[in-house]
């Protein structure tokens, strides 16, 4: 796509200098015609050729004026070429060089019938015009071969153009499909792997389960043992059902395209009390950066849940131009006043996020600031 950006610059520098020409041309015929006989006056031809002049400056100007804003063309150049015809008969020479810009330029810019019907119109005019004055057969038929040189030169740039235009329109189309081919890929490959987790993890915990509720019926509290096996079974019972739901979003998370990130993240935290703050205008994620920032998010809270009950965390989601900033604050316990990330809860610790944020590009840090422990986490996009 770089490649396109940069065609598309070096097309828009060629625009600019193709007006630039335009103009200069203009210049240069006023400049040469005035050399020239019969020049411009208020008399018999000299008025015939100011007023021919007249149009022909009115029709160069259309010409660019109407290319830079982007409007039907073919008008100012019909009106060149016709009164361009007439002033190369009233003042021979130089004056040709009219025409045969206004065919060239219909040649380059417009389909071919429309281009020649153009450069017919001027040599029409360029011919009765010569019947009328008794111009010389001679110069009518060169410059009507002048006309015809002129068109086929721009008819073969509007063929190259042309070519040019379908080869970057297939290029483009290219690399779209090779993306959403690589981003088929990516998802099969994340299906299987979400496959795998479901069939050995989840199966396993989904087992597991079951047993931990069997074991809690078989037991009873009679015993003060016995009680305390029940609150151990009960709590393992918890933590299994707690471990197969976070296997289940994992397996939904690899076998779809992760959701709104403000809407996961904010989801999860006012189910945990805590407050959520989102500054920017939320914008789609990489899957990888987007779900890094979510499982920041997640074990964040968690940990903020476990050495901190009862202290709402808050989380702050800023959505920059060039990067998008979850930061993570909870009031710390006194006891827990310098812990960190720990490998439990949800099971990724801080060694684990910082090196799934930095595989999406980002950066994590951790640390304590002042009586809260904050959790802030960078990625690009």
């Amino acid at each position: 796509m770089a490649a396109l950006t940069v065609n598309m610059m070096d097309r828009k520098a060629y625009f600019w200098g193709i007006q630039a020409l335009r103009s200069g041309g203009l210049v240069a015929l006023g400049i040469t015609l005035f050399g020239v006989s019969p020049k411009p006056g208020l008399h018999e031809r000299g008025l015939a050729v100011t007023i021919t002049l007249a149009v022909v400056a009115v029709a160069w100007i259309g010409m660019i004026t109407f290319d830079i804003r982007k409007w039907p063309i073919e008008y100012p150049l019909a009106l060149l070429s016709v009164s361009g015809g007439l002033l190369s008969i009233l003042q021979p020479g130089p004056a040709i060089f009219v025409p045969a810009v206004a065919a060239f330029s219909a040649g380059s810019n417009l389909a071919p019938q429309v281009s020649a019907a153009i450069t017919v119109a001027g040599a029409l005019s360029l011919t009765v015009t010569a019947l009328v004055i008794g111009a010389p057969t001679s110069a009518v038929l060169g410059f009507v071969v002048i006309l015809g040189t002129a068109l086929a030169m721009g008819t073969v740039r509007y063929a190259i153009a042309q070519r040019a235009g379908q080869a970057e329109q297939l290029l483009e189309q290219t690399l779209r499909a090779s993306a959403a081919e690589t981003e088929a890929a990516v998802l099969g490959e994340r299906t299987r792997i979400a496959r795998e987790i479901h069939d050995i993890l989840a199966h396993s915990l989904g087992a597991l389960a079951m047993q931990v509720e069997a074991a809690q019926a078989l037991l009873t509290q009679e015993n003060p043992d016995i009680a305390k096996a029940v609150r151990c079974v009960e709590r393992a019972g918890q933590l299994t059902r707690e471990g197969l739901v976070e296997s289940r979003r994992a397996v939904h998370a690899l076998r779809e395209d992760i959701g709104p990130l403000s809407e996961m993240i904010g989801t999860m935290v006012e189910a945990d009390g805590g407050t959520m703050t989102t500054v920017g205008e939320p914008r789609k994620l990489q899957a990888d950066a987007a779900l890094a920032l979510y499982r920041t998010a997640q074990e964040a809270v968690t940990n903020a849940r476990k050495h901190a009950p009862g202290k709402a965390p808050s989380v702050d989601l800023r959505y920059d131009p060039d990067a998008v900033r979850l930061t993570v604050t909870n009031e710390l316990a006194e006891a827990d006043a310098a812990r960190p990330l720990t490998d439990s809860g949800g099971g990724f610790g801080l060694s684990g996020l910082r090196e799934r944020m930095e595989l999406a590009g980002g950066t994590l840090e951790a640390g304590r600031d002042g009586e809260d422990w904050k959790v802030r986490a960078v990625v690009p996009g």
